[in-house]
């Protein structure tokens, strides 16, 4: 878990890209309203914090 590329300090932007061009394109293009959607976006910014809180604490 310590070595894995998920809690890596370049990755954390990927995150919150991946998150942001989720919830385009479920909103404008898909157009959907459905909760599940929001929260696997959710799940996502929740994941790239706790990266940033790892990598911050880990130092």
């Amino acid at each position: 878990m310590k070595n894995s590329i998920l809690w890596r300090k370049s990755f954390i932007p990927v995150y919150f890209i991946v998150a942001f061009v989720m919830f385009l394109l479920f909103k404008f293009y898909i157009r959907t309203d459905n909760f599940s959607v929001y929260v696997l976006i959710a799940f996502i910014v929740i994941l790239g914090f706790a990266s940033i809180i790892y990598n911050y604490n880990r130092h």
